[in-house]
């Protein structure tokens, strides 16, 4: 089955239109561009400051990038590429206003994953508390997973 076996529009099902992304992401390793929320706004200072460092790095992001229902805080690309190096959970609002943490973050966790996301959590209080160390631990993650010449 192709992702163009499926047809999608305004009149489909989210889900149907959920089921032709992920085939086409499991074909192409591309999320397509409709699926990636450009207009949300980040939900909080923290994340405008940790988008600020990895900008200053070099990288785009991309705030409350949507992935099978769920949404990652800041998505990380590499200058002038489509797919995301990775995802940077913060424990900003939605975090706080969830039911049940732990049962909430495994299973939303596990699912992102298995979408091929890498993920990098950074707590709001770590952030305050050693901003610098914080900043280079992002740093070295996303450096691990860039390409050699984004690195350089």
């Amino acid at each position: 089955m192709q992702p163009s076996d499926i047809q999608s529009g305004p009149s489909k099902s989210r889900g149907v239109t959920a089921f032709r992304d992920y085939l086409e992401y499991v074909q192409t390793g591309f999320l397509p561009k409709r699926t990636v929320n450009q207009d949300r706004p980040m939900e909080s200072p923290f994340e405008e400051a940790v988008a600020r460092v990895v900008s200053e790095l070099g990288y785009e992001v991309v705030p409350q990038v949507g992935v099978a229902g769920y949404f990652i805080d800041l998505g990380i690309r590499e200058p002038g590429k489509e797919n995301f190096l990775l995802g940077v959970e913060c424990d900003g609002a939605t975090y706080h206003s969830s039911k049940s943490a732990r049962d909430r973050d495994r299973l939303r966790e596990e699912v992102i994953r298995s979408r091929g996301w890498e993920l990098h959590r950074i707590w709001s209080t770590d952030w305050y508390l050693n901003q610098k160390h914080e900043q280079e631990r992002l740093a070295k993650r996303i450096a691990e997973l860039a390409s050699p010449a984004v690195q350089a």
